[in-house]
């Protein structure tokens, strides 16, 4: 469960969201709005990587700004938009390892293989392709198999390959009882996965969740989120 009560989030003189209030249960939920409208403050503040300014944010039982970082990151995976951001070992295999050391768990190693091409993992991982680095972030977080899972533009940077194996991951995470939530512009990707629910950044800073119903083309495009007609023809 992810609880957040009364949470203003954003950065000292700057709040982007301001007294929000939900609760997120297992299964899938897919979180969009307009670039800079606070989407990715929001998974890094649910990570424990920022710290609200107001309020708070339960996780799994526990405040994950207020734990020691190990103890967030067994509980919470959280994979950066940017793949090249937080890789810190010389070679992909050190790389996928460092989660597990780090918080004792004993790794999903299917989810590597998923993944990660065998041949990729005694590469250094800045030598990587842009798809392939994409691969092994995610693979170097969520090997840990942590309850909650904030996914920052997961399908970024794949090819069809990546995206089905994706697809294929977060379907049995779901099936396990995870907490998983999306951050993507590619939101009919996610359609097949049939969200839970939908988060909606508005234009004014409000959050809409909503099992898509009310997500119509005129407010998703009033929000600065591709409308459904421009992405995808009126076929989806």
């Amino acid at each position: 469960m992810i609880t957040a009560e009364d949470l203003t989030i954003g950065y000292p003189g700057k709040p982007l969201l301001e007294n929000l209030s939900f609760k997120l249960g297992p299964g899938i939920h897919v979180l969009l709005g307009a670039n800079g409208s606070g989407k990715t403050t929001l998974l890094k503040t649910i990570a424990g990587l920022i710290k609200p300014l107001n309020g708070r944010v339960v996780v799994d039982g526990i405040e994950p700004y207020s734990v020691k970082r190990r103890i967030a990151a067994g509980r919470i995976g959280y994979t950066w938009q940017d793949p090249y951001h937080g890789f810190i070992e010389a070679r992909v295999r050190d790389e996928i390892n460092f989660i597990l050391e780090t918080t004792g768990a004993r790794g999903n190693w299917w989810i590597v293989e998923k993944l990660v091409p065998g041949e990729l993992m005694d590469r250094d991982p800045y030598t990587l392709s842009g798809g392939e680095a994409k691969r092994v972030s995610l693979a170097s977080v969520l090997v840990a198999d942590q309850p909650v899972w904030l996914l920052d533009e997961p399908f970024n940077e794949l090819d069809y390959d990546g995206v089905k194996s994706l697809l294929e991951i977060l379907r049995d995470a779901r099936g396990r009882g995870k907490t998983i939530i999306i951050v993507t512009h590619l939101y009919p990707l996610t359609n097949s996965l049939h969200p839970d629910k939908y988060l909606l950044i508005t234009r004014d800073h409000g959050l809409l969740i909503d099992d898509w119903s009310r997500l119509d083309d005129e407010l998703l495009a009033e929000s600065g989120v591709l409308p459904r007609w421009l992405i995808c023809g009126g076929t989806c």
